[in-house]
C-alpha cells in the first residue's frame, strides 16, 4: 500500500520507506504524482498539457516515477497504471489523504449537526497544513484553493497558509 500525503509537503510512505522532495526523481515526476493522486486518471495529452511538457517527456517522467516508487517492479505490476493513452494510480494500492478528507466531509454532510462534529474535526485535522504547501505551480494553487473552500464550506476554520 502506498500512503500518499498531499496536505503539507507531498510524501509517500510504503513498506517502511518514506519518499519526499527529490526522492521522486525531480519536480516533474513529483508534480505528476501529485496530479494523479489529486485527480485520478488522466489522458497522457491532458497531463502533458497541464505540466507543460511533451507527451514523450511525460512518458519518460512516468518511468522515473515508477522506478522511484517501486524499484525493480515491472511496468505491468506498477502502482502507476496506463491503458489506451490514459494513466492513473491503482486505487486498490494507494491511500490518499485528500480522499479521506473528502469522505469525512461527505459523512458529516449526511449527519445531523450534533453528530457531524467528529468527522469534521477529523477532516480539519487532516487539512491542518495547506495542500501541497511547497508547490507553486498554478494547478497546485487551484487545488489548494479548492480544498480551502471545502474546509470552509464544511464549517471548520481554515488553516493559515
Amino acid at each position: 500500500m502506498h500512503d500518499i500525503q498531499l496536505f503539507g509537503v507531498l510524501e509517500v510512505r510504503t513498506r517502511g520507506i518514506r519518499l519526499s522532495g527529490e526522492d521522486f526523481g525531480g519536480a516533474r515526476p513529483r508534480h505528476l504524482l501529485a496530479l494523479l493522486a489529486l485527480r485520478g486518471e488522466w489522458s497522457l495529452v491532458e497531463l502533458a498539457d497541464t505540466l507543460g511538457v511533451s507527451p514523450t517527456t511525460l512518458t519518460d517522467d512516468l518511468g522515473i516515477l515508477r522506478d522511484r516508487l517501486e524499484p525493480g517492479v515491472g511496468h505491468r505490476e506498477s502502482v502507476i497504471t496506463s491503458h489506451r493513452g490514459r494513466v492513473g494510480l491503482a486505487r486498490d494500492r494507494v491511500h490518499v489523504d485528500t480522499a479521506t478528507f473528502d469522505q469525512l466531509v461527505a459523512l458529516a454532510a449526511e449527519r445531523p449537526p450534533a453528530r457531524a462534529a467528529r468527522p469534521l474535526a477529523a477532516a480539519a485535522f487532516l487539512a491542518s497544513r495547506p495542500l501541497l504547501e511547497d508547490e507553486d505551480a498554478p494547478w497546485a494553487a487551484e487545488a489548494r484553493a479548492e480544498y480551502r473552500t471545502k474546509l470552509i464550506m464544511a464549517g471548520e476554520p481554515q488553516p493559515i497558509g
